[in-house]
């Protein structure tokens, strides 16, 4: 599929939002092209139309340049301390001392940024339009349906714009944030503070809830088949579904540090039943190219990304000859995160964890999302919400139950040393592991350590616990955004 082509001076949000205007085809979706009044209109005259608009926001989100790479197993990851080192990428190695103003990593913050806010743009025109819409035009529970994902996913791109531009309430709840966008417009949209942005991030997932526990085949229990609607509602968890603005809600209110309202949403997500934890069967396979790497039962929502194997494999892999990148831990990271003495059985380090080929024995990454010969099943899936992570916000939000709820998570990853630690700084050391054990390669470390204002991080050649900047939490604005923006993080 082709890039955006942005021929704009000016890249700050206002601008930008107003300039991504409606797109055609699904061939054609990251094509910018201007469109007058009587296309749009023509577009959104049927439902068809509204629901390519959605299907092309899914198609932005899936880039390389967000959640198909940078914003899960690439910058992200990088920036969290995921990683011991990188072998064969500049701006990766750059990244990865937190040299943000170096030009390719400004580069990937900037593109994160923009396509972020485009994204965004074209979910408030789709919006937009359903509130002009004759909703008789639409299927059964369609239009809640769409409405509903399209909140949600407005919800979830300015939730994570906010974790990577802004202060983390730990920090300053009361900082100045970003500019959270609900109008397809020229105007500048005002920051909102830190606070005000989590608050309206809920807002729209609440709302978003609303609209899908009414019409969502995967909270009424309707069955679907592909003759209802050729089968439009199918695979849920690969939309913006009632469960995963639920687990979004469980993730904003943690952020917030509302533990009442995180631990109730997250409770919400498991008593579901929805989503199982894979079996050992899936996992402890002699064939390699029948694991099931990422937990398909387990997600809440994931992408389907048809290209992620060109992403992926040149990125993270060197078993292949085109492998340019090489994003890896060390054997003391790989010991400490998983203890012989606790963990040689852990399914996560058995089966996932290999040796790069850097030309050093001691450097292994995982290969979760290795895509080549895969059973077809297991493949071209991005994980964005799992299960385990709501067991962790309830760790989180209820000290004295942590070691219960961990423990869950072990048992489903073949681990048979139980946590008995009742320490709070000891419990929260296990929480911090098992996050690094479990989202390997999915982004959710620079986050876990960002919303504690940590200032102790696992890493250094030991995995010890080391010093950490805390201003390196905060990417920078695009200059362009900050300037015509007036916008400030400080």
């Amino acid at each position: 599929m082709k890039k955006h082509i942005y021929k704009m001076k000016v890249m700050f949000s206002c601008v930008l939002l107003a300039s991504c205007l409606l797109l055609t085809a699904c061939d054609d979706w990251l094509d910018v092209k201007p469109k007058t009044q009587i296309e749009s209109d023509d577009m959104f005259s049927s439902e068809t139309g509204f629901k390519d608009v959605l299907n092309g926001v899914y198609v932005n989100l899936s880039s390389s340049d967000m959640y198909g790479r940078e914003m899960t197993y690439g910058l992200v990851d990088i920036i969290g301390d995921t990683y011991y080192g990188v072998y064969g990428n500049t701006n990766y190695s750059r990244a990865l001392s937190h040299e943000y103003t170096f030009t390719g990593v400004e580069e990937i913050i900037n593109t994160i940024w923009k396509k972020s806010y485009t994204t965004i743009a074209m979910l408030n025109e789709l919006l937009n339009q359903l509130e002009q819409a004759d909703k008789s035009m639409f299927g059964t529970d369609n239009y809640n349906v769409i409405k509903g994902e399209a909140l949600g996913l407005r919800a979830f791109l300015h939730f994570d714009i906010l974790r990577l531009f802004t202060q983390s309430p730990a920090a300053n709840a009361n900082a100045p944030a970003i500019p959270y966008v609900t109008e397809y417009t020229f105007r500048i949209t005002p920051s909102s503070t830190v606070n005000e942005t989590l608050e309206k991030v809920i807002a729209d997932l609440q709302t978003a809830a609303d609209l899908l526990k009414q019409s969502d085949p995967i909270a009424t229990g309707r069955e679907i088949t592909t003759t209802d609607d050729s089968g439009y509602l199918l695979n849920r968890q690969y939309h913006m579904n009632y469960y995963a603005v639920k687990a979004m809600m469980a993730r904003a209110y943690l952020y917030k540090g509302d533990m009442g309202n995180a631990r109730q949403c997250a409770q919400e997500v498991i008593g579901s039943g929805k989503f199982s934890w894979t079996k050992v069967d899936y996992i402890a396979t002699t064939q390699e190219s029948d694991r099931d790497r990422t937990f398909t039962s387990e997600q809440v929502f994931a992408l389907q990304i048809d290209n992620l194997d060109s992403y992926v494999i040149p990125s993270v892999y060197s078993s292949a000859t085109s492998a340019l990148v090489r994003l890896y831990i060390n054997s003391n990271w790989l010991d400490k995160a998983w203890p012989a003495a606790t963990h040689s059985t852990d399914w996560r380090r058995v089966y996932f964890m290999t040796n790069t080929g850097t030309n050093s024995p001691s450097n292994y990454t995982s290969s979760k999302l290795w895509q080549e010969g895969m059973n077809e099943n297991y493949v071209k899936r991005m994980p964005l919400i799992r299960l385990p992570e709501m067991y962790l916000i309830l760790a989180e939000c209820d000290v004295s139950a942590a070691a219960t709820w961990l423990n869950v998570i072990r048992e489903h990853r073949g681990v048979t040393a139980m946590v008995e630690a009742t320490e709070a700084d000891a419990l929260q050391d296990e929480i911090t592991l098992e996050y690094f054990r479990e989202y390997f390669n999915e982004g959710q470390m620079f986050y876990h350590y960002k919303r504690m204002n940590a200032d102790m991080h696992f890493k250094g050649y030991s995995f010890n616990k080391s010093a950490y900047n805390t201003g390196d939490y905060v990417l920078p604005m695009p200059a362009e955004e900050i300037e015509f923006g007036n916008r400030t993080t400080k």
